[in-house]
């Protein structure tokens, strides 16, 4: 279902990137890059200046920057819209060159490999025309009462765990042409519960695009 293009010689401003893909720190506990240095080294953020963003810039695993080659990368998503980069390395004073680079109005250009993750839009219609897709928390509590509840009540579902940065719910697919699953596809949207399903359509139909 899913789309992978690759360009290599990429280039973008430090500016545009919005995400990291690892880090010592943890990443989901913070809603940006911005907040995620502040909170977990404040000392390298402390000193707006030129200087303080040359040393940053220097620290030797920005492999973005220092490491060739490197597996470190770009990376966008169809669904999400931002820039990534898929680093092993250097989180803090990346982040910290970034936010010390805007805040002085610095280009700061990089360039790598750029990898554009898309979604088939066949293969998503095929999807939904024979499954509703819902997303449910993954919790151990959430998970049992959940299957107890599908069990009991004889219902055929399948599940499958969602990608990051939503690893903490899982996607649930009720088969169309069953009674009890339809049924059940009705008592999720009451509830509430995300109709990935229609996300996904909205996706491929109106994907989030970036400039190559």
């Amino acid at each position: 279902m899913g789309t992978v293009e690759v360009f290599d010689g990429w280039e973008c401003d430090i500016s545009q990137v919005e995400g990291l893909g690892a880090s010592k720190s943890p990443l989901s506990d913070y809603r940006d890059m911005d907040r995620f240095i502040e909170a977990r080294s404040p000392e390298l953020v402390r000193e707006i200046s030129h200087d303080q963003l040359r040393k940053n810039l220097a620290h030797r695993e920005i492999r973005i920057l220092h490491g060739r080659p490197t597996s470190d990368h770009f990376a966008h998503y169809a669904w999400d819209g931002r820039i990534w980069l898929k680093n092993t390395g250097g989180s803090h004073h990346f982040a910290a060159a970034r936010y010390i680079a805007k805040r002085l109005d610095v280009r700061v250009p990089l360039m790598g490999r750029l990898r554009k993750y898309g979604i088939n839009p066949s293969a998503v219609h095929e999807l939904v025309e024979h499954f509703e897709v819902f997303v449910v928390p993954d919790d151990a509590e959430f998970s049992v009462a959940f299957s107890d509840a599908m069990r009991y009540a004889g219902i055929t579902w399948l599940w499958a765990p969602m990608p990051r940065p939503c690893q903490s719910e899982r996607a649930i697919f009720l088969p169309r042409t069953e009674r009890r699953s339809r049924k059940a596809a009705e008592l999720l949207r009451e509830a509430g519960m995300p109709d990935l399903g229609a996300h996904l359509i909205g996706v491929a139909r109106y994907p989030r695009t970036l400039s190559t």
